[in-house]
């Protein structure tokens, strides 16, 4: 009896016991979290060094399943099921695939995609060939650039010094107060992110020179640039102290962002041998911003704005001609402007005019033509008034009237018969971005025998090939006759496609305000405004073509007619594709020039980058540049190098696909 009650007592605890073992101990599963690849960027590849990175996903349930959905590993490449990506990489360049993973759920595996790349990199190296020079006593600051291996860099020295004053950050920032002349030679080593990292060595110099004397005294600038692609103009004045020392600095700045006014600034500045030099400005409430300058003797003072494509800019700094202030009575005179910058839609826009201002300040007689991305308003009526200058900063502010719109401008003398002026309105459909040069005018009573005289034209607009927006530049010689006729040599670049030198004939028209219209320049027909100097000059075309005519000063042209020490830089870059300079050149008078100069653009700022040529100038001027065999640009005489008072101008249109105008001056 008592064995069968142990036994049913046995079954009994059994029976439990599986029950307890099909229900799962009572528990409820594990959930599985959904698959998801990791988000995490592929590290950068280097041609011909081994590569291994490991793909990882999260949720799902092990093991994976990785593979290439779409797209391809770089040459040399492969994926493991594992989700291992090694090989050693073949070809440079940017790779773009997707890829996959699967997890081992039953019946139904989880599944996820996501894009991915991997960048193969060229072997490191350092790409700074030479360094500006600094001056004593005048704070420096210059970087070293590497490129390819796998970022970020790290820098040092291991041999050699810098000059006394100077240190190297790990970050290849060259910075400090330099506090003695000389040249110092030294090696410089960058280490990238490889395991383990690669090296590569540099020997640079670094002069230090004395101090930046030629640019002292009151200024007064402009820029125009691009910010993220997107048209900036921007005018002000400051002091600069010939030791290196930017005060009293004031800026207005317009974009599409919207005007700042009144902004001050403070900055340093170097200038070396060569007479350029690097520019520091600290704008409270706009930022930090560096420049290169190139400074002439006696010449327009050209500078660079530093930055990558749609980053960079082009100006002019012009001295202020006396410490007598300029008051509104000052300013009564007939005046002829040119304005370049865009409209609403970003689009291109360029006016040249004329009007008449009293000694209250009024604009009367007022014409303009305007080229608003091809559409034309010629002879358009306005007035205006210079409302009130600053007798402190000598900043003022003027107005304009057309067609009922009124717009509103800050600007600042140079002198009483040049200013720069700048729209300070919000940009807007009767409001364009827009930078303006003014210049009086002598005369009301102009007439065709006015103009008897040879003169180099400059133009640039932005223009169609293939159907994309590409730069366009213009340098020719027109000859006017003083009767109605002129005739024309023309050197063109479209977007890389050079014209070989055009010969025109055609007409003129001069108006007693000074406004003249060309007939057979070209396709569309050219206005200029006449002023004491130059011809402000805008076309009724769809590449906006703007610039300026002025008068060639020199006979008997010929290599000697360049000769001697130059600087200068671009005149302006019409898209964000164009690779602005800031120059120093020396031409021997023989045919010879070495060229020193700093750039910025799509290439990144570039300094100390040097370069020789070849030139012959014939008998009108023009002299194609020449180097490693190759003609690299175009230049005309504007006056020639011994000409009394001429001063020696050149201008330089380029060859590349992205056309430019340089200008340079003794």
């Amino acid at each position: 009896m008592r064995a069968l009650k142990s036994g049913v007592f046995l079954a009994f605890s059994v029976l439990l016991c599986l029950l307890e073992v099909s229900c799962g101990g009572g528990k409820p599963p594990t959930p599985v979290g959904s698959l998801v690849i990791g988000s995490a960027a592929l590290p950068t590849a280097v041609i011909n060094v081994a590569y291994s990175a490991t793909l990882t996903a999260t949720g799902g349930q092990q093991p994976f399943t990785w593979s290439i959905a779409s797209g391809t590993l770089p040459a040399g490449l492969n994926i493991s099921s594992a989700g291992v990506i090694s090989g050693t990489p073949t070809t440079l360049g940017t790779s773009h695939f997707k890829v996959q993973v699967t997890d081992s759920q039953t019946p139904t595996a989880a599944v996820d995609l996501t894009s991915k790349s991997i960048i193969v990199n060229s072997p490191l190296a350092i790409t700074t060939s030479s360094l500006t020079a600094g001056s004593v006593n005048v704070p420096y600051s210059g970087s070293v650039v590497a490129s390819g291996g796998v970022p970020a860099y790290t820098w040092s020295i291991t041999s050699g010094s810098l000059p006394a004053g100077l240190t190297l950050s790990t970050a290849g920032l060259i910075s400090g107060t330099p506090t003695s002349q000389g040249a110092s030679t030294f090696t410089v080593q960058v280490s990238d992110s490889q395991t383990p990292s690669a090296t590569a060595t540099a020997s640079l110099s670094l002069a230090i020179g004395g101090p930046a004397s030629r640019l002292n005294g009151n200024y007064v600038f402009s820029l125009s640039g691009f910010s993220q692609g997107n048209l900036v103009v921007q005018a002000g004045s400051f002091t600069a102290d010939g030791m290196g020392n930017i005060t009293n600095g004031l800026m207005d700045s317009n974009s599409a962002a919207g005007p700042l006014t009144k902004l001050p600034f403070t900055g340093i500045y170097s200038l070396d041998t060569t007479n350029t030099g690097p520019m520091t400005l600290n704008i409270p409430g706009l930022g930090t911003f560096t420049y290169q300058l190139a400074v002439p003797a006696v010449g327009t003072i050209r500078f660079i704005q530093n930055g990558t494509a749609g980053n960079q800019g082009s100006g002019v700094i012009r001295k202020v001609a006396s410490t007598v202030p300029v008051t509104v009575a000052s300013l009564a005179a007939y005046w002829a402007f040119g304005a370049i910058g865009g409209d609403v839609s970003n689009n291109r826009y360029a006016a040249a005019g004329t009007f008449q201002a009293s000694s209250t300040g009024a604009w009367t007689n007022g014409v303009q033509d305007i080229n608003n991305n091809g559409i034309i308003a010629a002879s358009q009526s306005f007035t205006g008034s210079f409302v009130a200058i600053d007798p402190v900063t000598g900043r003022g502010i003027a107005t304009l009237n057309a067609n009922s719109a009124v717009t509103n401008y800050s600007f600042f003398p140079v002198s009483s018969s040049e200013l720069i002026m700048l729209g300070i309105d919000p940009v807007s459909g009767n409001a364009p971005l827009v930078l303006f040069t003014l210049d009086t005018r002598p005369l009301n009573n102009y007439t065709n025998a006015t103009l008897n005289a040879t003169t180099v034209a400059a133009l640039e607009g932005v223009a169609t090939s293939s159907g994309s927006s590409v730069p366009y530049g213009l340098l020719a010689l027109v000859k006017f006759d003083g009767a109605g006729n002129f005739s024309v040599s023309i050197d063109e670049n479209l977007g890389g496609t050079l014209s070989p030198p055009n010969h025109h004939t055609g007409t003129y028209s001069v108006e007693t305000n000074g406004r003249t219209t060309l007939a057979g320049f070209g396709s569309s027909t050219i206005i200029f405004y006449l002023s004491a100097s130059i011809a402000f000059t805008v076309g009724a075309d769809a590449a906006v073509t703007a610039g300026t005519i002025v008068p060639q000063v020199g006979t008997s042209l010929s290599n000697s007619s360049i000769s001697g020490p130059y600087q200068g830089g671009t005149v302006q870059a019409v898209l964000p594709t164009v690779t602005v300079e800031a120059n120093s050149a020396t031409a021997d008078g023989a045919g010879n020039l070495a060229l020193f100069y700093d750039t910025s653009g799509p290439g990144g700022p570039q300094q100390g980058l040097t370069s020789t040529a070849t030139y012959s100038v014939d008998s009108t001027g023009r002299a194609p540049l020449t180097a490693n065999g190759s003609t690299t640009g175009i230049a005309y005489v504007v006056s020639d190098a011994s000409s009394a008072g001429g001063g020696g101008k050149i201008l330089v249109l380029s060859t590349d696909a992205n056309p430019k105008i340089n200008s340079l001056e003794k």
